[in-house]
């Protein structure tokens, strides 16, 4: 046992004195790392003076921007980045066989007369209805006329015709203004006689009621006309339904 502990003490001695020295080191007398200490915690033997761990310091690259450079006035061309697949052009273009054919109107109500009035109240359960117009007017023409110059200086008379004629429609529920309608382009006879196709006759206005029902009454001014007549149409598509 003795012989034993003398060799085990021989070894250490050259592991931990006769090493070093051979080597060019110091002798390394600090004691093993005990379990639950860190290398931090543990006591710095004689001679050993620890040296702060330093940081590795990191470097930051900082990119400098590209600057944007500005429009010169020259145009540029854009291309695709996808391309879509073009439409085949069509060799052949078939039109329909049938032209519709324009709806038939039928007349709901009528009035003709030469002066202005309040008209009787028309109920109106339609959802749609036109109302057609034509005028009778004076000629518009200007008269003029000298008089007779036995009494002294001879006079001149004139006289110039503005016919006109315009149609309120009225609700008969409470009595307000729904539209008032007059002749567009006016009224002149004597253009209409000699430029056939200028006479804008009959007028016609339109009115969309949807699914309302409800009744008018018509208020006519006229001025200078022989004559007029309005008339209520509406389609034929309507008969037996309303």
């Amino acid at each position: 046992m003795a012989i034993l502990l003398a060799l085990l003490g021989l070894v250490v001695v050259m592991a931990v004195v006769v090493k070093p020295v051979l080597t060019g080191n110091p002798p390394d007398l600090s004691l093993p790392s005990l379990p639950g200490i860190t290398p931090d915690d543990a006591p710095v033997p004689p001679g050993h003076q620890a040296t702060p761990a330093q940081a590795t310091p990191r470097l930051t690259v900082v990119k400098t921007p590209t600057p944007t450079p500005t429009w010169s006035g020259s145009s540029q061309s854009l291309g695709y980045v996808a391309v879509g697949t073009p439409m085949t052009t069509p060799t052949f273009t078939r039109f329909p066989d049938d032209t519709p054919v324009p709806e038939k109107l039928l007349t709901y109500a009528s009035i003709q007369a030469g002066g202005g009035g309040t008209t009787q109240t028309i109920s109106m359960p339609f959802p749609y209805w036109e109302l057609h117009y034509t005028v009778d007017p004076w000629k518009t023409t200007f008269e003029g006329k000298t008089e007779s110059k036995a009494a002294g200086i001879a006079g001149f008379t004139a006289s110039e015709v503005f016919p006109s004629f315009s149609i309120e429609v009225r609700d008969a529920a409470d009595h307000s203004l729904v539209r008032r309608i007059e002749p567009r382009g006016g009224l002149d006879a004597t253009l209409w006689e000699k430029e056939k196709e200028s006479d804008p006759r009959p007028w016609v206005e339109k009115f969309y009621e949807g699914t309302y029902t409800r009744s008018y009454y018509f208020v006519v001014h006229t001025h200078m006309v022989y004559s007029y007549k309005m008339e209520v149409k509406v389609p034929e598509r309507y008969l037996g339904k309303y």
